[in-house]
């Protein structure tokens, strides 16, 4: 019996999953500090039923699982596998390789299997007891061990040597022998404790039963005596029965008379509701009658209400024209004394219509030179501007007289249309003068406009280019970042073909047989591959399928049998190893 294979996953530094393959022979380990060889021999220490997680360098039981780098999420899980070579049946099993696994989950869950099946600690640990390879053998020698050995005390040197003697076994079992002969004593001094209260409970229990017996015997006599009277009560319910019988034929004779007489009732009830229906009809056609001649009564008496209202509206409206035309007699007064009033006025005006004629003239000639000043000196407007309005605001205030007096004096004589047709002619001339200042005014405004447009657009035009250089820089930040992703992802891309290419992760068997069956067609005949690259699945389920599946990743494919079994013998010639073969017949 040898240890072939170790296959860690999730175990401390084993993230992935790990296969040792240990040939007969000696196989060592090496390499710097901290690349993990410790953890092998704490893996097979853990597999072996090793409890104290002190003694496999941790403080709690999640510790042996991977915690996870910066550049790698923690598992939930951790595995480990031994498989041994039992050819010589040295473990009490039925089988010629035995594996024995552990697996710990991150919940707390632990399972213990041996090949693949189910187990207890206890079971692994009977499995390998007296061999040597227990979680306390003498197989398992890590640092400071031999020191400790040596130190301590004879009795704990003894526990070696008895391990190395084969004997542990028979003392647990001797142990166990003694421990069930000490629980079997203690039976029976429980039984003995049973019996003695049993036979205190005897006397009473006699009593009880004579009890017993006495109420069988009553009540076997009760039942006698209940079926007597049950026969009693039947006889007296027959004789009743006869007379109901004998009631009952009465009572239908009786029946069918009555029914006699309620179809008579019937017929009369049906004649006499025939008449009610007629009645009813006669009283709804003079209701009918009372509501047309309501409806009539109705219509003419609002007709009488109308009329009344008009008599009396056309009374208020005869006394409101009288007193309208008290109203107009004093109106007609008041007007003629507002006729003599405006004569005056209109005198009035005539005095001050030279007045103003010369003072439109001069105002006339002021808005001239203003706008020939305008138009020579186009810096001078703001002052310029300020004297047009003080001057729009005294013609637009005699504009107002004006066309107060125009309407007095059209009002009062109609002879006075020639004034006011001069009156006009000034006022389309100062409207003229006002259209060309606000020509010039229109034209600064929209310069100004187009300035501030200008401006706008200048401002609109930076903005855009200060986002079109974020724009830029973010696209070129974007460019880099991309290109460092492809040179990484190429190179990772270059790393998975070389190690494909050179058939790395597969056991050392199936590693030589693949790369002979790429130099040699004639032995790749009928070879589909190797399970793992052969079969697909969502991202999600592939850490399940691994787990499921387990080293059955690294089967082979064939076709028939006949190609299975001549890589087969491929193998044992050349002496490479072994390998598991899948045939698809």
């Amino acid at each position: 019996m040898y240890l072939k294979r170790i296959e860690m996953q999730g175990f401390k530094s084993f993230a992935d999953k790990t296969v040792i393959e240990l040939m007969p022979g000696i196989t060592a380990v090496i390499g710097p500090n901290g690349t993990g060889k410790s953890n092998i021999s704490d893996a097979i220490r853990w597999v072996l039923g090793e409890q104290s997680i002190k003694s496999l360098r941790g403080q709690k039981s999640e510790d042996v699982i991977f915690a996870g780098t910066q550049n790698r999420k923690s598992l939930g899980f951790a595995e480990v596998s031994l498989i041994f070579d039992n050819q010589d049946g040295k473990l009490q099993i039925e089988y010629t390789e035995v594996t024995v696994t552990r697996r710990l989950f991150r919940s707390g869950e632990a399972e213990y299997l041996i090949n693949k099946a189910p187990c207890r600690l206890k079971d692994i640990v009977e499995l390998f007891m007296d061999t040597g390879i227990g979680r306390d053998g003498y197989s398992i020698i890590g640092q400071g061990r031999i020191d400790e050995i040596l130190s301590s005390k004879s009795e704990d040197r003894r526990r070696v040597f008895e391990e190395a003697s084969g004997i542990v076994k028979f003392k647990t079992r001797k142990l166990e022998s003694e421990k069930k002969l000490e629980q079997t004593k203690l039976n029976l001094l429980r039984i003995n404790d049973i019996i003695y209260e049993i036979e205190q409970k005897l006397e009473p229990l006699k009593e009880q039963s004579d009890k017993a017996k006495k109420y069988l015997d009553l009540r076997e006599e009760l039942k006698n005596i209940e079926v007597g009277l049950f026969v009693h009560n039947i006889n007296e319910n027959k004789k009743k029965s006869e007379k109901i019988a004998e009631d009952k034929e009465i009572l239908k004779s009786q029946d069918s008379e009555e029914n006699n007489k309620l179809e008579k009732l019937n017929s009369f009830k049906q004649e006499l509701q025939n008449r009610i229906n007629e009645i009813t009809i006669q009283i709804e056609e003079l209701h009918n009658l009372e509501s047309t001649n309501l409806q009539e009564k109705e219509k003419i008496n609002s007709e009488i209400n109308v009329t009344n209202e008009k008599i009396t509206n056309n009374n208020m409206n005869y006394k409101r024209f009288e007193e309208e035309i008290e109203g107009l007699e004093k109106r007609k007064e008041e007007l003629k004394e507002e006729i003599t009033q405006k004569q005056e006025k209109k005198n009035n005006l005539f005095e001050n219509k030279e007045k103003f004629e010369k003072e439109l003239e001069e105002k006339q000639k002021e808005l001239n030179e203003i706008t020939n000043k305008l138009s020579e000196k186009e810096k001078e407007i703001e002052n310029h501007k300020l004297q047009v309005e003080e001057y729009n605001e005294i013609k637009f205030q005699k504009t107002s007289e004006i066309s107060a007096n125009e309407a007095n004096l059209e009002n009062l004589e109609k002879r006075e249309k020639n004034i006011n047709n001069e009156i006009q002619n000034g006022i389309i001339e100062i409207d003229r003068i006002k259209f060309t200042k606000e020509d010039v005014l229109k034209i600064y405004n929209e310069s100004d406009k187009k300035r501030k447009e200008i401006i706008e657009k200048k401002e609109k035009n930076n903005q855009i280019i200060e986002e079109n250089n974020i724009k830029k820089k973010e696209y070129e930040d974007n460019i880099n970042k991309l290109l460092s992703e492809y040179s990484m992802k190429e190179t990772k891309l270059k790393f998975l073909k070389e190690t494909e290419k050179e058939k790395e992760g597969y056991t050392k068997s199936v590693k030589s047989l693949l790369i002979e069956c790429e130099k040699n067609k004639e032995l790749s005949k009928g070879l589909e591959g190797v399970l793992s690259n052969l079969i697909s699945t969502e991202k999600k389920y592939q850490l399940a399928i691994e787990m499921a599946l387990g080293g059955a990743l690294q089967n082979i494919v064939t076709e028939t049998e006949e190609d299975a079994k001549r890589l087969v013998e491929y193998l044992r010639k050349n002496n490479i190893g072994r390998a598991s073969f899948l045939p698809i017949s």
